[in-house]
């Protein structure tokens, strides 16, 4: 007689062969059931959205100054652009916000001392520094001119070059930072 582990693996071999023949490899009714079960159905596609026509915009500009014509550029005799209007004063000290320009200073409050508002202003460089009507920020000769602590606001003028070279004021405010 044969040990008993020989005969385990004898009969899994015959039940296994026995089994093969038993099985269909082609699967023929499982490859028709795929191919006939949506042959019916049609795929609903949804149709294209409708398309505006575009709407040009027509900038009319006729009666404005070219800013690329070279009449803009007014110059005199040295060749050197003519400066006139209100200068910034050049022997003026120069306040430790003028150092920062605008957008680098964050205002972050105001107070009130005896009815005199103050502005706190506080810089790239983390330090905050008190400014009154009078004072200036930024490096475009900004003065200011009103506080508004209710509002949350400072009013500044500011004195700069335009492009012909002619110094011209400018109002600008800044409001408070809520970042």
């Amino acid at each position: 007689m044969l040990p008993n582990n020989i005969n385990k693996l004898l009969s899994i071999a015959l039940v296994a062969f026995i089994l093969q023949g038993c099985g269909d490899s082609s699967m023929t009714d499982l490859r028709d059931f795929v191919a006939d079960a949506y042959k019916d159905k049609k795929p609903e596609i949804d149709p294209l959205p409708e398309i505006q026509p575009y709407q040009g915009f027509e900038y009319a500009s006729t009666d404005k100054n070219d800013p690329f014509s070279f009449q803009n550029i007014v110059s005199n005799r040295d060749g050197e652009a003519a400066v006139s209007g209100k200068r910034p004063d050049t022997n003026r000290v120069k306040e430790p916000l003028e150092e920062f320009p605008l957008d680098a200073l964050n205002m972050v409050g105001t107070i009130s001392q005896k009815g005199v508002p103050w502005v706190i202003v506080k810089t790239t460089q983390g330090t905050a520094h008190l400014a009154s009507i009078g004072n200036y920020l930024g490096q475009n000769d900004g003065k200011i001119i009103q506080i508004f602590p209710e509002e949350q606001r400072v009013l500044l003028v500011e004195t700069v070059a335009d492009p012909a070279g002619r110094w011209v004021t400018r109002d600008v405010e800044i409001t408070i930072d809520e970042r």
